[in-house]
């Protein structure tokens, strides 16, 4: 297993590529800018939540300073 400092460097080496970011704004439309509830249905909702976390992550991840 990658240790968490090493993979964190390869997600952002990654990321702030300008494909990274194109990828990003891709994913951040997709995910994040729609809402997560989806009426009747808290499974549903709760994996939503789950694909923008991951996203919020990411984005987080490329804002963040060494």
């Amino acid at each position: 297993m990658i240790p968490p400092k090493q993979l964190e460097e390869k997600w952002r080496k990654i990321i702030l590529t300008p494909d990274g970011d194109q990828v990003i704004d891709a994913l951040f439309e997709m995910f994040v800018m729609r809402t997560s509830h989806t009426p009747g249905d808290p499974y549903q909702t709760a994996f939503n939540e789950g694909q923008r976390d991951v996203v919020n992550f990411l984005v987080n991840l490329a804002r963040k300073e060494n």
